[in-house]
């Protein structure tokens, strides 16, 4: 466990442990940190989230203090971008922390930790929503090996950006393997964005409009 002064690197399946070290793998493993307690403690204030004192984060930290409030809890949830039941679920836990292990190796790949941070966050809504941990796990290993042959993040915003008559002019040409990877790389951008592979009609009537 490290604390204020060092990083935890991720593991490929990190465990969850108690409290303290769940709080301590968030605050070291963040993909916008790692965080210091005083900083935890600045950004909850920023965010007009309850508060407490840096004393108290550092006893939550290192498991002196293990009786957190629920509005604590919660809102140490939200900072962080994960379910309110991070803390009391280990099956979300693990989830939830191999996720943030697999966003934070996108990063050498052109990757901001602002953007890695809003991926998170949307994982998170769409757990609430009833999708499954798994696919979305599954997802993000589905990108990483596409990172390894070559596709890198900044590739796929710019796929994902890019207008649908531009795409289809810039496919002129491409083999049959290439419009493949191409039409495989737009999907998983849909997948990750939480969209349908297939747009619907409505969709993409409002895309015609802009």
């Amino acid at each position: 466990m490290t604390h204020d002064h060092g990083t935890q690197t991720p593991q490929e399946e990190p465990d969850v442990g108690s409290f303290a070290e769940r709080l301590d793998f968030l605050c070291s493993n963040d993909p916008r940190g790692p965080f210091t307690n005083p900083t935890v403690v600045k950004m909850l204030e920023k965010q007009g989230l309850p508060s407490f004192s840096n004393t108290y984060m550092w006893q939550l930290r290192t498991g002196r203090a293990d009786n957190p409030t629920k509005k604590h809890m919660d809102a140490l949830a939200a900072l962080f971008g994960v379910p309110e039941d991070y803390w009391s679920s280990r099956a979300t836990a693990q989830v939830i922390n191999r996720l943030i292990a697999r966003l934070n190796g996108f990063k050498g790949n052109g990757a901001t930790p602002e953007q890695l941070q809003r991926q998170l966050v949307s994982f998170t809504k769409r757990m609430s929503e009833g999708a499954a941990p798994e696919a979305l796990v599954a997802q993000l290993d589905e990108l990483a090996r596409m990172n390894q042959q070559g596709v890198t993040a900044s590739t796929l915003k710019r796929l994902q950006d890019a207008r649908v008559t531009s795409i289809a002019m810039r496919a002129v040409g491409l083999s049959d393997q290439g419009l493949s990877a191409a039409a495989a790389m737009i999907e998983q951008v849909r997948r990750l964005e939480g969209l349908p592979a297939e747009p619907s009609d409505e969709t993409d009537t409002s895309q015609r409009k802009t």
